[in-house]
C-alpha cells in the first residue's frame, strides 16, 4: 500500500482515525534556533533564505512539537521515531508525553565548528516515543545510538538511508505501515518500500512533493518488475 498526500500534514493527521497507522518515522522542523545556523556544507541547497539559513521552510515553536507528537501518538498503534531539536525532545518529557528513549545520531563527517570559538555539534537528536501499551523492538539491547556519515541529497535535510533502514529494521516488521508527515524528497518512502513495508507519505511544499512522488513511485515500480 503506497498512499502520497501533498497538503499540511496537521491538516491531513485530523482527518485520520486513531491508530491508523503502525509507525511514524519522519524528521520535523526544527526550532528557530537551529534553523538559523543551518549554515552547513551541502552542496546540493547553496542558496541562503531569511536569517541566511539554508533552510527554507517554516520552524516549529515547542507548541508546534508538542501538538504534532501528540496528535502522531493518537494515529499511532507502535513506535513514533523523530530526528529533532534537543530543546524540543526536552519540552515532550517536560510535558509528560511518552517518551521512550532520548537517542542520538552520530554524525562522524558533520561540518566543523566555523567560527572556530566553541565545540561542534556532530550529533542530532532522536526522540523515541511509543503510545500507552506493550513494547517490542527487533534488536535486543542494542543502545540509542546510531553511527552514520551525513548524506547531500536535493533536500537540504535528507537523512541517510543506511540510517531510516536501521530504524526500520529495528522498530517495525514486514506488511506494517510507516507514516512519514514531513517526507522531504522521500526517503522514508523508498527504504519503507524496499523493506516489505507499507508506505503514507504528506509533503507541503509542492515542489519537494513531486519529487518524492517520482522517487517513491519509481521505487515502486522497481519492485513490481522483480
Amino acid at each position: 500500500m503506497l498512499e502520497l498526500h501533498l497538503g499540511d500534514c496537521f491538516e491531513i493527521m485530523a482527518t485520520m482515525p486513531d491508530k491508523s497507522v503502525d509507525h511514524i518515522i519522519t524528521d520535523p522542523p526544527y526550532s528557530d534556533r537551529v534553523h538559523k545556523g543551518a549554515r552547513g556544507g551541502n552542496e546540493a541547497k547553496k542558496t541562503l533564505h531569511q536569517n541566511n539559513s539554508l533552510i527554507a521552510f517554516k520552524c516549529f515553536t515547542e507548541d508546534d512539537f508538542i501538538n504534532f507528537c501528540t496528535e502522531g501518538l493518537r494515529i499511532t498503534k507502535r513506535w513514533m521515531i523523530l530526528t529533532c531539536d534537543s530543546l524540543h525532545a526536552a519540552q515532550a518529557e517536560k510535558e509528560g508525553l511518552p517518551v521512550i528513549r532520548v537517542g542520538a545520531w552520530i554524525k562522524p563527517n558533520s561540518a566543523p565548528q566555523f567560527t572556530g570559538d566553541r565545540p561542534g555539534v556532530g550529533w542530532e537528536t532522536v526522540l523515541i516515543l511509543h503510545p500507552e501499551g506493550k513494547k517490542k523492538w527487533n534488536d535486543g539491547g542494542h543502545h540509542a545510538v546510531w553511527i552514520y556519515n551525513i548524506v547531500h541529497g536535493q533536500h537540504p535535510t535528507k537523512k541517510p538511508p543506511a540510517l531510516i533502514k536501521k530504524w526500520i529494521e529495528q522498530f517495525t516488521d514486514l506488511g506494517e505501515t510507516i507514516f512519514d508527515p514531513f517526507m522531504g524528497e522521500g526517503t522514508v518512502g523508498e527504504c519503507a518500500l524496499q523493506m516489505g513495508r507499507n508506505f503514507k507519505g504528506v509533503e507541503i511544499e509542492p515542489g519537494w512533493y513531486e519529487l518524492a512522488k517520482q522517487q517513491i513511485e519509481a521505487q515502486e515500480s522497481q519492485l513490481v518488475l522483480f
